[in-house]
């Protein structure tokens, strides 16, 4: 995504430091509702190098079970950050953060072709359409998609040559929108632990700059969160579509704990260890785990079948993160329901680092996903 993608100059206007001295490093913040995740770049002769990263879990911050999604103030917000900073040795000044996908709003916008000048004053007046908000209260930023990138509309027969030929005078914006609000209690918390915050970034856009390459053939993205999944249907290398949906990783637990009359710590335990096993002795766990991720994935379906009715295209092969990304088993039920390949995210794979860190990298590659975007946004 960091390739094609307007987000290398996103909010640009409102913050100008945005490119880095040679060698500085960067911080990759990325605030989830389980855990705070932090990745620590540095740019050298074109290549990102890792520094170090680190995770710490909300929930001994809330006092609530380790896995469940954590609702701090910001007072406790700041000391996590402050903890993981220390804990992890990062030494970087300079920040890019995440935005939640249900903190935003993503779509893709139509309009008829007209000058870039005549477009700046267009877009805003046209997303009062599709934000519920005044606009004086948001941020936005858009990136017109490439001619013959953008994925177009699958004609029917039935369409009028007066149609067509309007349609190859439209164009084709991505439309992304912000709060103000979000963005300064973000710029805040980062200010609070003496980070200087350069750019945000929505998670979904930080996941494909680190996960995905430069495939042009649709994929769907599944980030497995903790109370809810985001999805993206990445098409030609831009964002095309983006859905949340409010179920998730601690959904899975508290039915285990119900099931199984078990506590919740004890119900995440046997959710990280035995998963989707196929082991006879785990068949109750399995069948108990099972119908939510039939009902997260049936909608992942749908997704990308209202995509291919709509733009005429296929998604070739899916793509897991996120913490429910290391349920054991998941890669074999995923390719079960979607009958695609389906693979987890290896998102520091683009970066270089010790040979020996590679199997542990490998293994929560899924998780820092979006930190790890984050941080590449901050060195371009």
């Amino acid at each position: 995504m960091a390739e094609n993608s307007f987000f290398n100059r996103f909010l640009s206007r409102i913050y100008s430091d945005l490119w880095q001295k040679k060698g500085e490093s960067i911080l990759g913040v990325d605030f989830g509702l389980s855990s705070l995740k932090i990745v620590q770049l540095r740019k050298e002769k074109e290549r990102a190098i890792l520094e170090t990263y680190g995770e710490l879990s909300t929930g001994h911050y809330a006092d609530i079970d380790v896995g469940r999604a954590a609702i701090l103030s910001e007072e406790k917000k700041t000391e996590i950050l402050k903890d993981l900073l220390r804990e992890s040795g990062a030494k970087a000044k300079t920040a890019v953060s995440s935005v939640s996908l249900k903190n935003s709003f993503v779509t893709t916008i139509e309009l008829p072709k007209m000058s870039d000048r005549d477009l700046a004053q267009a877009i805003p007046y046209e997303a009062r359409r599709y934000i519920p908000v005044p606009v004086s209260e948001v941020e936005m930023d858009w990136w017109v998609l490439p001619e013959g990138y953008s994925g177009e509309e699958k004609e029917s027969k039935e369409l009028k040559e007066s149609d067509k030929e309007s349609k190859k005078e439209a164009i084709k914006a991505l439309l992304v929108v912000i709060h103000k609000d979000v963005l300064a209690r973000q710029r805040l918390l980062l200010e609070n632990t003496d980070l200087k915050s350069i750019a945000f970034e929505v998670e979904i856009f930080s996941i494909v700059r680190s996960s995905l390459g430069r495939e042009l053939t649709p994929i769907l993205l599944i980030d497995l969160g903790v109370s809810s999944t985001k999805m993206a249907i990445v098409d030609y290398g831009i964002v095309r579509a983006a859905h949340s949906l409010d179920k998730g990783g601690q959904d899975i637990s508290d039915v285990l704990s119900h099931s199984l009359n078990i506590d919740f710590s004890r119900a995440e335990k046997i959710k990280r260890e035995t998963g989707l096993s196929d082991q006879p002795e785990h068949r109750e766990i399995k069948e108990v785990i099972s119908p939510i991720l039939d009902y997260i994935f049936s909608e992942a379906a749908s997704f990308f079948a209202d995509y291919r009715v709509r733009h005429g295209r296929s998604v070739s092969r899916v793509v897991l993160t996120g913490g429910g990304a290391l349920l054991k088993g998941i890669i074999g039920f995923s390719i079960n329901k979607f009958g695609l390949e389906v693979s987890l995210a290896d998102s520091f794979a683009k970066l270089e680092y010790p040979a020996f860190l590679e199997p542990a990298l490998k293994e929560i590659g899924p998780t820092f996903a979006t930190a790890v975007g984050l941080a590449l946004r901050g060195l371009k």
